[in-house]
């Protein structure tokens, strides 16, 4: 085993090798490699790589349990003087670079070794090929190496090449991905099989809810387990991340002995970024963790039902939030940034929807509902008094001033387009309250009959009642006598490719990045329809250019990618505008926005909705501090490198004045 640490004995502790020029066995991998948390796919390990093209391409398998990046190694080895920023742009974007960086994969699941290079690294093809191969010539493992390029510019140089080195591609990567952690933490509940769609009607709060297949929505439960992989923005994927519900896929689960063995037993599940546990679990350390989830007090939503007429979305009052809801309101906000194209549209408030109500007698109808002991510990008669009251509510006749105005406004406003007619509730894209999915929306077509206003009004009305709506409320406290809903109707954007959701932040690690997924149209992107997966990218935002990591390729598409890199890079560029304008003005613990929009033929974007978002970050994906030696430590580094300077400078003797200069500068 070769080291470039000096040769003394006294020096050969292991713990302080922070790199060797060979990996010879895989005891070497072991000392060497890490599992950090915020790795985009579970279950991996990882050796940074580095080559000095400065010192005759001497290569540095890194530590990379004591370094977590490239350029901490370098500064306190190689160059004291480098600064982060000009190293990056150095050494990972300019041809005449003095370092190659990279590191060495291993996925456990499909036992897949790879050779990657940073998204953002613009290494030119012919010197992939040399880094590939000088890397694979000083790792003497009986393994399968393999390069794989993850970017859209790294695929298409890899093609290049025309076969000179093999490559994995991300969609065989995650055809081989068995455990996908999708919100972290720890439940306590009992374990409830389903071997076929999921019950949604029996499950409970204390339920960790194991099923084949992804459910479109579920309420409240411990935690949930899927035997399907999740497309991470779907909307039951954001629900569990609202409740801090623990939510992971795993491949073949039902078919495991060790979860059939503790089916109806109750369990501890945890759900790390690099693994799962399960395990029976205490009557008592259930208790006091179910205890500590739950809101402990009451949410009465603010509800205005004096303001009422029509309000064009672009006009909005900067608190029509109290009148209209946040998704209208912040709809308002969004038309107001520039270069951000939105359908705009017109909002019918609270107050239309409180005057049915009591045109049609229901409100003492809800009271009374609300105070039946019978309604609140039983959920069969919960699902039978909500969906009678949805019925009253939809078979009521609208008010007919009001449906003659909406008709008018209709006509004069669409132009002859179809409608969507979109809930706005004061109990939904709330900070702490997101309520994805809970309420429904309705499209009418090109000019519509007033009967066609007015059923498509109701139906968003009454899904104030849906029982998956009332059970999440009812989880986190929210009083259903205040809620309200607006209806915020807008031109449905009828000519879109495709459809998405973005994060305008980083959920694996606190690194400035957008995550975003997209879907062609027909399919959707935040529900769940069997095995589908959305093309994925997590895009660093951090440096001087936008730096694209393709996760996975749409199932549907058979690898073509949906966005260009251009359209890419435009659609970053408004998510960090959005960000920008939507965050700044807000005091709480949202640090991201959730976004959904729409890619039209003309190959436009159109901002659909765009809300708060809390992105929790575990201990082992939060920004990781700079490692701090210990003395001992300390000082064995300052002895090797004095002997790496040493070395260099004995060795820039010997070359020509050009090459003398060009080390020493960097030693």
């Amino acid at each position: 085993m070769s080291s470039v640490r000096l040769k003394l004995p006294r020096l050969r502790n292991r713990r302080f090798v922070d790199s060797l020029q060979r990996v010879e066995s895989f005891a070497d991998w072991a000392e060497l490699s890490a599992r950090p948390g915020h790795h985009t796919v579970a279950r991996t390990e990882t050796v940074k790589f580095l080559i000095d093209l400065a010192d005759d391409a001497r290569t540095y398998f890194i530590d990379s349990k004591k370094w977590e990046l490239h350029f901490y190694f370098v500064r306190q080895f190689l160059d004291t003087r480098a600064l982060i920023g000009p190293f990056h742009v150095q050494e990972y974007t300019r041809s005449d670079r003095r370092f190659v960086l990279g590191s060495v994969m291993h996925y456990l699941d499909g036992d897949h070794w790879t050779i990657e290079l940073a998204g953002g690294d613009t290494l030119e093809p012919q010197r992939v090929a040399w880094m590939f191969n000088h890397v694979r010539a000083r790792m003497h493992l009986p393994i399968n190496l393999l390069f794989r390029p993850v970017s859209p510019s790294q695929i298409e140089n890899a093609k290049s090449l025309g076969g000179r080195i093999p490559v994995l591609s991300s969609d065989l990567l995650n055809a081989s991905i068995a455990y996908q952690p999708v919100v972290l933490g720890t439940a306590f509940g009992y374990l409830r099989l389903f071997p076929g769609a999921i019950d949604v009607a029996s499950v409970r709060p204390n339920d960790v809810v194991v099923g084949n297949q992804v459910p479109e929505q579920i309420p409240p439960v411990a935690a949930l387990i899927t035997g399907q992989l999740q497309a991470p923005l779907a909307h039951v994927a954001v629900l569990s991340r609202n409740r801090n519900t623990p939510d992971m896929a795993l491949r073949g689960v039902l078919e495991l002995p060790a979860i059939r063995a503790l089916e109806g037993r109750l369990v501890k599940l945890t759900v790390a970024s690099q693994d799962y546990g399960i395990e029976a679990a205490t009557v008592s350390d259930a208790e006091a963790a179910w205890a500590s989830i739950r809101p402990a007090v009451s949410f009465r939503p603010e509800c205005d039902l004096l303001t009422t007429g029509l309000h064009e979305a672009a006009s909005l009052a900067a608190d029509a939030e109290r009148y209209v809801g946040a998704k209208a309101a912040q709809m308002g906000r969004l038309c107001q940034i520039e270069g951000i194209s939105t359908p705009q549209g017109f909002v019918l408030p609270f107050s239309a929807y409180a005057a049915h109500l009591d045109a049609a007698g229901l409100t003492s109808e809800i009271g009374a509902m609300l105070d039946n002991p019978d309604f609140r510990s039983d959920g069969a008669v919960r699902q039978e008094q909500l969906a009678r009251l949805r019925s009253a509510i939809t078979t009521h006749p609208v008010e007919p001033n009001l449906l003659v105005a909406l008709h008018e406004k209709l006509h004069a406003s669409l132009l002859g387009k179809p409608a969507i007619l979109r809930s706005s509730t004061n109990a939904e894209d709330l900070e702490g309250f997101n309520g994805a999915g809970l309420y429904e929306s309705t499209v009418i077509p090109a000019d519509p009959t007033p009967n066609q206003i007015a059923d498509a009004l109701r139906s968003v009305w009454a899904s104030v009642w849906l029982q998956r709506a009332f059970e999440e409320r009812d989880w986190f406290r929210i009083d259903h006598r205040s809620v309200a809903m607006a209806v915020l109707i807008q031109p449905f954007v009828d000519e879109a490719v495709a459809t998405g959701v973005a994060i305008t932040g980083n959920p694996f690690r606190q690194v400035a990045a957008v995550f975003i997924n997209t879907q062609v149209s027909g399919a959707t992107v935040t529900g769940a329809l069997g095995n589908e997966i959305p093309e994925q990218y997590l895009v660093a935002t951090w440096g001087a250019v936008y730096e694209p990591e393709l996760l996975s390729h749409s199932s549907l598409t058979r690898g073509a990618p949906i966005l260009s890199g251009t359209e890419l890079r435009e659609l970053t560029s408004q998510l960090l505008c959005i960000h920008t304008s939507m965050l700044s003005t807000r005091v709480g613990e949202a640090n991201a926005m959730d976004v959904e929009f729409a890619l039209t033929a003309q190959r436009r974007f159109v901002i659909l909705q765009a809300r708060p978002y809390t992105i929790v970050y575990s201990l082992d994906r939060s920004r990781l501090p700079e490692r701090k030696a210990g003395l001992l430590e300390r000082v064995v580094r300052r002895v090797h490198r004095i002997a790496l300077q040493s070395r260099l400078a004995r060795r820039t003797r010997a070359s020509d004045l050009r090459v003398v200069s060009s080390v020493q500068g960097s030693a």
